[in-house]
């Protein structure tokens, strides 16, 4: 996924496909990825001038840890992004996001890795089912709070008494 300029100017006014398959080693230092599987990337490089247009799709699986049971998992991810590259832009250019400066040779490798690692969810689990408790604790309905609320502690009932005699003379 790497091109010289000379190459691609070759191809001025025209497009070039790209459809590559790449394996990557160790993508980023978090902990809870485990590894990618093999990814494949397609889309068309369209070359204008001093200007490189890239429409990207990646698709790869990602290994990561479940959040919650800590097992092994397989993410899918598929990405659709459009990337520009500039021939040699001026030191005062400002760049938007996703525009890139290339001087000698248009590498994708990096920017793939980089919309890889940026998709990666931060947080993944494989069970649809809702914790409704855990050593200690539990989770309680909006419906069962307010019924508690309402019972009364038999042992402060005569003090509920008192407060309801109270407010019974005050009307």
């Amino acid at each position: 996924m790497r091109w010289s300029l000379t190459q691609l100017n070759k191809f001025n006014q025209k497009s070039i496909a790209v459809n590559e398959k790449v394996q990557f080693g160790e993508l980023t230092d978090r902990k809870d990825v485990t590894g990618t599987g093999e990814t494949s990337v397609e889309g068309e490089i369209h070359i204008r001038n001093r200007e490189i247009l890239v429409d990207l799709t990646i698709d790869t699986v990602v290994n990561m840890l479940d959040s919650r049971t800590s097992e092994d998992i397989e993410v899918p991810l598929h990405i659709e992004s459009q990337e520009v590259f500039v021939e040699e832009p001026g030191e005062t250019d400002e760049l938007a996001e996703n525009v890139h400066p290339v001087t000698h040779t248009l590498d994708l490798e990096p920017i793939v890795r980089e919309l890889i690692v940026v998709n990666i969810p931060f947080v993944i689990t494989k069970s649809d089912e809702t914790l409704t408790g855990g050593s200690n604790w539990s989770v309680v309905k909006e419906e069962e709070l307010t019924e508690d609320a309402e019972k009364v502690d038999p042992r402060m009932a005569k003090l509920k008494s008192l407060l309801d005699d109270s407010e019974n003379k005050e009307e």
